[in-house]
């Protein structure tokens, strides 16, 4: 499939390749986006090359960036609930009413974790007056908030998460909620959560951008010292994510981590200076006290046998 057949869907994919859509949610909804302009907009009048195209068209977007799990399980969705109910292609008519309502239900499952997430995990939190987070997860933001809701001894300490500042969003958004937050610098998170800052900690929440089969996290670079720091200070690291962001065929040895521009970092960098910029790394599962998804706590020595039962169909992929 061209791009430059549909300007608007390659515009999609051009802001998710540039970072102008970020987060993992965003990113789904944008390909579930382009995939809903060419059922609206496609001419194709053969059954067959229509379905090839939009699960391309799909593709090229889950996979415009590494590390979007998310988005890719929601291609996997419609390949596997369209097939359960057509034996036979239907008319092109019904189909397009099909895979238009099966993106809706897959962005309604999305957004339909996110409340669940708080439901089953906030009441077993409340014990935590001091916490830590890195980056910027709607979802992990959504959960401390409800945590701390009406807890004036309740405080955040969040990152900045250099080069691109996203902890500038979590801050700003505890604030509005009538949090105490403490921003820091990426660099002095380790002393905070081991007891040498301003603000003694008592747990870390983080997101996630991807789950791997066996229970390791991948997340913002900087994760896995935090969640290190915790480790050697016994204090607990939870991970707050849907379960939809699982890579069920990802393990430890075969992830492959998103590395962006230099210019990122230092756009007027001396000639000669070689500046390398992974977005993201691996935290270990072993560093992982719990997930807290839609199915409340999980170990991640258990996330495959959950996904297993919850969500079978993400097996397909």
């Amino acid at each position: 499939m061209k791009m430059e057949e549909y300007p608007q869907i390659k515009k999609i994919y051009e802001d998710i390749k540039n970072l102008n859509i970020q987060g993992a949610t965003n990113v789904a909804i944008s390909a579930f986006e382009g995939m809903k302009i060419y059922i609206e907009l496609s001419r194709e009048e053969g059954k067959e090359k229509f379905l090839k195209t939009l699960f391309e068209i799909g593709k090229q977007l889950a996979y415009a960036r590494d590390n979007e799990p998310l988005a890719r399980n929601g291609v996997t969705y419609l390949k596997h609930f369209f097939g359960q109910r057509f034996s036979v292609l239907p008319e092109l008519s019904v189909m397009k009413r099909e895979f238009t309502s099966l993106c809706d239900r897959y962005l309604a499952l999305i957004e339909g974790t996110k409340q669940k997430i708080l439901d089953n995990n906030t009441r077993n939190m409340l014990n935590y007056d001091k916490v830590l987070t890195h980056c910027h997860s709607s979802t992990a933001v959504s959960l401390i908030k409800s945590i701390g809701r009406g807890d004036n001894d309740f405080e955040v300490v969040c990152t900045e998460t250099r080069p691109r500042f996203q902890g500038r969003k979590t801050a700003q958004s505890l604030i509005d909620a009538k949090i105490k937050t403490t921003l820091i610098a990426d660099s002095a998170a380790e002393s905070f959560v081991i007891g040498r800052g301003s603000v003694p900690i008592d747990a870390v929440f983080i997101g996630c951008d991807q789950i791997t089969a066996k229970g390791h996290t991948i997340n913002k670079i900087g994760s896995w010292g935090i969640s290190m720091a915790a480790y050697y200070a016994g204090k607990p690291v939870y991970v707050v994510t849907p379960l939809l962001k699982i890579d069920a065929n990802s393990f430890l040895e075969s992830v492959k981590i998103e590395v962006r521009e230099s210019k990122e970092i230092w756009e007027d960098a001396p000639k000669g200076l070689h500046i390398f910029n992974p977005a993201f790394e691996i935290v270990d599962n072993m560093l992982i006290t719990g997930y807290l998804t839609e199915f409340g706590l999980i170990l991640p020595t258990n996330i495959d046998e959950v996904v297993k039962e919850q969500y079978p169909w993400i097996l397909d992929n």
